[in-house]
């Protein structure tokens, strides 16, 4: 007998003893069905049922729970949700099965029921002074519903009482937050004020209150809370920074000036205070002052290649009613160095005008011979610079690209140090790239575009911290091995493979085989050091005779060792410098250089120096505030290198300083995941996935990326 017909004539009977009211046989007979079919979702629902009828409920809802589940297993929710309706009616006050029926709501988008049967459980929970619990059930609330007034009031209250003041301050902010973007004021007002209660002089809170106040045009309010505050911290510059804020939007520019004024004096580098202060000395016509506060900030923009906010800083200031030869010689310089030859004429002809006004004659030559650069077909230029160089008793020479009778050798000799020269000069290190040419210089010079090109740099003038240094020559020394890589890789393409192997790299043997070091140190002994002046428009110089004789010293000796042949200049610039400074790194590393060794490592990932990368970003995760960020990187790094098992490593590590449950902790699990799945590993990623689209389904991708591997697997 076949096992169909075995199991109709189990139903036969079964339904037998139904209608005779035998449901305890009954149930055996269904049983017996699920022996052979444990997955029969029909069967157990029946035998649920008939559970149900004897009274015995706790046994129907056990079958009932076996329905549930493989349903999910089936992607069936719909018919889960049913069953677990059925199961939550049976037993109200179970808080397992309530849970099940507010998880698979919210997983349909029935936020609403979702959050009546979270908020019955939680008050049940509150109750019976498991908080805990209740907390992790409300918390669920607002995970659905930002706007859930009353569950951020319960979870504040919650933590309250156990003590979790910073929890709850959190909550009351929220729900302050909330309040206000629909434009209830006053009770955004009343919760904040009752969290300061809580914890007087809370920052955020504090922070706030004020804003509530200044979206209501009560700046009055406003001012009287910070400066009630800053009576007890004087020095908060957070909320300096906002006082003054208000009273320069309000057009108390003399207020507003002392308290930045006041911020810059005791913190020189902060960016709002600094910007606020600039446009107050523009609107009193003292573009000098507001060219000096800007000026950091200009160098910092510049060198993290954000040139269009520096060239927005610098236009605040060429926007006044005249002209400002540093901000127009410090705008010519980033066009310079982004080769943006069009504006850069702009910008020169606009400062030959004010030179021509000014009557400075003898700083319009470096102009006039870039502008000829520029415009060598522009002959009133070309008549004006003669003009130019016959009054002030110079030689007047005709204008020529390149010295006669140069060699090929020569002429690519100076092409690469131009180059160089260009690198450091991109960067801001006018200095350096001066004394790359005037190394350059002894050996050629009579060559025009040596010269015309030291008369562009004397017309610059930049100032830069210590640091400031160390950071632009580090990423310059990686640009100038980029460019010498290509350089030595286009010279080997034009020699034959036994010519090849005769010829010797750029670098002696030593540095190139010697141990590896960055070049952030180079500069650390630099005279150059920052001043703010206690004056508006004065600068205060260290006196440097001793290093300007010691560096003539050292160029007298360069020239000498050019001349004779023993190095070029592009061998001799940074590479030299490096040699000298290789031992000294060792002795300065510290702590303090953590955000150097992390910054090194971004950059030697952005070359595709994963090994270097590495070692930078290990020695920066050992300071707790990077080790984060540090782990993630490395872990990109092995990522890179397809070393899917390393990578995971250091993503554990990371995700073992995280907080767990923050959006930082599920993004280093997002990661984590991709990895796994990267590896082949897909049961593993898909558990991870999971566990984040419970925590936020529209995190990232994370549903699609989630479907996607549950189909694959499925086929």
């Amino acid at each position: 007998m076949s096992a169909r017909s075995d199991r109709v004539k189990v139903i036969e009977q079964a339904e037998k003893f139904v209608r005779g009211g035998r449901i305890k046989e009954a149930i055996a007979e269904y049983e017996k069905l699920t022996l052979t079919d444990p997955q029969d979702v029909g069967t157990l629902n029946i035998i649920g049922d008939l559970y149900i009828r004897l009274g015995l409920n706790d046994r129907g809802v056990h079958f009932f729970l076996k329905v549930a589940e493989e349903y999910e297993r089936r992607g069936l929710y719909s018919q889960a949700l049913a069953i677990c309706k059925k199961i939550h009616k049976l037993n109200p006050d179970n808080a397992d099965y309530a849970l099940k029926l507010g998880d698979l709501y919210g997983q349909q988008g029935f936020v609403a029921d979702a959050k009546n049967v979270y908020a019955a459980v939680a008050g049940r929970l509150a109750e019976a002074r498991k908080t805990a619990d209740a907390i992790a059930v409300y918390e669920k609330i607002i995970k659905l519903d930002r706007e859930a007034d009353d569950a951020r009031k319960a979870l504040a209250g919650l933590f309250r009482d156990v003590g979790n003041l910073e929890a709850a301050m959190e909550q009351m902010n929220e729900i302050a937050d909330i309040r206000a973007e629909k434009g209830q004021f006053d009770a955004a007002v009343a919760v904040l004020n009752e969290a300061l209660a809580l914890r007087p002089g809370e920052g955020r809170t504090l922070i706030s209150l004020v804003e509530v106040y200044k979206r209501q045009g009560q700046t009055g309010k406003a001012i009287e809370v910070l400066e009630k505050e800053l009576g007890s911290a004087p020095d908060n510059v957070q909320l300096l920074n906002i006082l003054g804020n208000i009273h320069f939007e309000a057009g108390e520019a003399k207020k507003a000036e002392e308290i930045f004024t006041r911020i810059v004096t005791g913190h020189p580098l902060n960016v709002n205070a600094r910007i606020k202060l600039g446009r107050i000395q523009i609107l009193k016509d003292k573009l000098d002052q507001a060219y000096e506060l800007f000026e950091p900030l200009i160098n910092n923009l510049v060198k993290k290649h954000r040139d269009e906010q520096a060239i927005g800083l610098l236009g605040l200031i060429l926007e006044s009613q005249k002209p400002h030869l540093p901000a127009l010689e410090r705008l010519a310089l980033i066009y310079r160095s982004n080769k943006e030859v069009k504006k850069l004429e702009v910008v020169d002809r606009a400062i030959l005008d004010e030179l021509r006004k000014q009557g400075q004659k003898d700083r319009m030559i470096g102009v006039t011979s870039e502008l000829l650069e520029l415009r060598p077909d522009d002959a009133e230029l070309a008549r004006e610079t003669r003009s130019l160089r016959q009054e002030l008793r110079l030689p007047v020479e005709e204008v020529r690209d390149e010295t006669p009778g140069l060699s090929d050798k020569d002429r690519e000799a100076i092409s690469d140090a131009m180059a160089q020269a260009d690198l450091y000069l991109q960067q801001g290190l006018v200095r350096i790239a001066r004394r790359l040419l005037e190394n350059l210089r002894f050996r050629y010079p009579e060559d025009p575009q040596i010269q015309r090109k030291i008369a562009v740099l004397d017309e610059v003038r930049t100032h830069m911290d210590e640091d400031e240094i160390r950071r632009r020559v580090e990423k310059t020394s990686i640009l100038e091995a980029q460019f010498k890589e290509k350089t030595a890789g286009k010279k080997a393409e034009g020699k034959k493979p036994d010519e090849r192997k005769k010829t010797a790299g750029p670098f002696k043997e030593e540095v190139l085989e010697g141990e590896k070091v960055s070049t952030v140190d180079i500069f650390a002994e630099t005279d150059i050091i920052p001043f703010v002046s206690s004056e508006p428009g004065q600068r205060t110089y260290h006196d440097l005779k001793a290093l300007a004789a010691e560096e003539l010293r050292w160029l007298a000796a360069a020239r000498v060792r050019q001349l004779e042949g023993e190095a070029s200049p592009l061998e001799r610039a940074l590479s030299g410098i490096v040699a000298e400074f290789r031992k000294e790194l060792q002795t300065k590393a510290g702590a303090a250089d953590a955000e150097t060794h992390y910054q090194l490592g971004l950059a030697f990932m952005g070359q595709g120096l994963t090994g270097e990368a590495v070692e930078e970003l290990t020695e920066a995760a050992k300071d707790k505030s990077l080790a984060i960020d540090s782990y993630s990187l490395i872990s990109q790094c092995f990522r890179q290198k397809r070393n899917f098992g390393e990578a995971a490593k250091w993503l554990r590590t990371a995700l073992a300083e995280a907080k767990a449950g923050t959006d930082q902790y599920y993004a280093l699990v997002y990661e984590l995941a991709e990895i796994l799945e990267a590896s082949d590993d897909r049961e593993k990623a898909v558990t991870l996935f999971r566990e984040i689209r419970n925590w936020n389904p529209g995190f990232r991708n994370v549903s699609a990326r989630l479907e996607s591997l549950e189909k694959a697997a499925a086929g």
